[in-house]
Formats: C-alpha cells, sequence, structure tokens
C-alpha cells in the first residue's frame, strides 16, 4: 500500500508538472501580448498596458507617438506617410507623463539591444498629465517590460491569458494584419456629435482658482525626469512635441474647477525646459480654436475624432502653430481664454 501511495503521488506531481508545462507552451506558442514575437494572428489591442511591452520589443519601428487615450485615435499610416517613418503608436489611457517617461525608457533599450536607432519621438504632452505623480507607476507590470525570464511565469501562467485572451485571440485567425496598426485601441462604438460634448459637460458652481504655480514643482520633476532626460540623451532623435486640442469645453470646465491657469502654466513650462534643445520642436494644437470649437469632431469634452488626429499631424509637418518661444505659449493661452468666455457665454444661457 505504501508503494502505491507513492506511486499515485509521484504521477500525480508528473501530471501536474505536464500540464503546467504545456499550459506554458501554449502561452508562448499564441503569445497574446506578443512578448516573444510579433503575432502573425491578430491581437487583442484592447489593454494597453499589457500590448505596449510586446510592441516596444518586438515589432518593425523607427518612430513611435506617445501619449494618453488622446492618441488612440492616432493613424501610424498617416505618421509614415507625412514623416517617411515606420511608426507605432503607444497610448496610455489615463496616464501622466511618469508612464511616458517609462515607456521612452524601454523604447531605447530596445532599440539598443537590435542596434538601432529611434528617429522620430511625437509626444502628445496633456496639461494634465504633467502635474500628475512624478514616480506614478500605475498600469506598469514589469514583468512584460523586463527582459528576466524568471519573471514570465506571471505571463505563461497567467489564468486570464490562458482562460480569456488566448480563446479570444484564436477567433481572429484567419483575420487580414496589414492595417492593424492604425486599427489599434480605436474607438468603434462612439458618436462623435455635439451633443456628446454637452451630454458630457455640465455647469458646476465656480471655485476660487488654484495659483497657476501651485505645484508647478511637479510639472518641472515631470518635464526633467521623464521627457528631457531623453532629450538630452538622445540628439540623433526628433522630439516633436504637441499640446493636444482638448475641446473648448475641456477648457471650460478646468475653468469652473479652478485649475484652467495651472495647467496653462504647465504648458508654459514645457518651453521653458525644452526649446532651446536643437532636436526639439514644439506645437501648440490646444489654441487651435478652429479645431477646439468644432465639436462635432469630439465625443466627449476631451477627445476628438481620427480625422482631427491625422490634421494634426499633417499641420505638424507643414510647421503650423509651432512655437518658438515662452510668450508664443502664453498668447496661445489667451486664446483659450478668450474661447472659453465665449462658449460659457453662450452656454450657460442656452
Amino acid at each position: 500500500m505504501p508503494k502505491t501511495k507513492k506511486r499515485w503521488a509521484i504521477v500525480s506531481l508528473c501530471l501536474c508538472a505536464l500540464l503546467l508545462v504545456l499550459c506554458a507552451l501554449l502561452t508562448f506558442i499564441v503569445d497574446p501580448f506578443e512578448q516573444y514575437r510579433e503575432s502573425s494572428i491578430l491581437p487583442l489591442y484592447d489593454q494597453e498596458s499589457y500590448n505596449n511591452p510586446g510592441i516596444v520589443k518586438n515589432y518593425d519601428y523607427n518612430a513611435v507617438i506617445l501619449g494618453t487615450s488622446m492618441i488612440e485615435m492616432s493613424h501610424p499610416s498617416v505618421i509614415d506617410e507625412t514623416f517617411g517613418v515606420r511608426s507605432v503608436k503607444l497610448p496610455m489611457r489615463g496616464s501622466h507623463t511618469a508612464q511616458m517617461g517609462w515607456q521612452l525608457d524601454h523604447i531605447y533599450r530596445a532599440k539598443e539591444k537590435r542596434g538601432e536607432t529611434l528617429d522620430l519621438a511625437i509626444l502628445a504632452v496633456d496639461a494634465y498629465s504633467l502635474m500628475g505623480p512624478v514616480d506614478d507607476m500605475e498600469e506598469i507590470y514589469d514583468y512584460l517590460w523586463n527582459d528576466s525570464l524568471l519573471d514570465d511565469v506571471n505571463y505563461l501562467l497567467n489564468r486570464d491569458v490562458l482562460l480569456v485572451r488566448i480563446p479570444k485571440m484564436l477567433k481572429n485567425i484567419g483575420k487580414p494584419t496589414d492595417t492593424k496598426r492604425d486599427d489599434m485601441y480605436q474607438w468603434t462604438d462612439i458618436v462623435f456629435a455635439a451633443k456628446s460634448v454637452y451630454d458630457t459637460t455640465a455647469v458646476n458652481p465656480q471655485k476660487p482658482m488654484v495659483d497657476a504655480d501651485h505645484r508647478l514643482w511637479r510639472s518641472t520633476q515631470n518635464i526633467e525626469n521623464h521627457i528631457e532626460r531623453y532629450v538630452d540623451a538622445h540628439p540623433e532623435t526628433t522630439f516633436r512635441i504637441y499640446m493636444p486640442p482638448y475641446s473648448v469645453a475641456y477648457w471650460y470646465l478646468a475653468t469652473r474647477e479652478g485649475i484652467s491657469e495651472q495647467q496653462y502654466r504647465s504648458r508654459a513650462r514645457v518651453c521653458e525646459l525644452l526649446l532651446e534643445y536643437e532636436n526639439v520642436e514644439i506645437y501648440d494644437y490646444s489654441s487651435r480654436i478652429d479645431w477646439i470649437t468644432d465639436l462635432d469632431e469630439y465625443f466627449d469634452y476631451s477627445h476628438h475624432s481620427g480625422r482631427i488626429s491625422d490634421e494634426i499631424m499633417r499641420a505638424m509637418a507643414a510647421g503650423e502653430d509651432r512655437v518658438y518661444s515662452v510668450e508664443d505659449m502664453h498668447a496661445g493661452s489667451d486664446d483659450l481664454r478668450a474661447a472659453v468666455e465665449e462658449f460659457a457665454a453662450w452656454y450657460e444661457n442656452r
């Protein structure tokens, strides 16, 4: 009897080990987060924090566009055509500048490992993200970014990957992949219309305006730690930094909340710290009044359509709305204040 129990225990352990190996092998072969190779099966591009590491490591590119959800409607094909590059987009929804710096760090590591260069980095720098925590690592999963094989167990034997991601991805077998760079992270279930903007814009009591320099140290450290260090270390890369065109309703709400002057000050801080670099170009599309007041191109008070995303790239290539001085950025902020006043006069009395 003891021998039978021992044999049964050994057999059970071997079967468990075999099952774990088979599970890990299945994840390795299908590789839904493209940790080991660019997939020939169309991935599920719906979780940026999990998809971006594999894209950074294994895709063929010499240009990137980084930012928050404001770049999700971007089309790398338009970037490629406009700037003569091979690009990928790496948004992180709701992120701060710290996450942008994390991605830049790993992009350069991946490029160095492959003996390649990054020729162009387009950075959509949201004013609010500049004021985020300097060490914010939310939605960063180090085991997907690092090169440690020991950490791979967190991916290879991940229950959600095995039971949810892989079955869903296998349904994509045979689907075309030629437009995946454009299609990834795109919104397909929303309506771009002024009504959508109004539905997300509430008139709240006016709060006292926070001093423009309040927590300016955060913006300063975020720029220095997560943007400037890479600008300075990589003169081979052209950094095109732009302020995304949030709708006028966003700036109206920011004014009502008493935080708009902080954000205007953060925009100017970008210029103060980065304009002197020869490999940096800064563009202000936040104050592109013809865009931010065309509310039919938005589905809420901040997010614009893919058409505006494409227009941003073409305007950037043409040098439109380029900022050459801090005074230029201040002038853009003045235009925003005037646009908010006009919007408020109409919206609050409609």
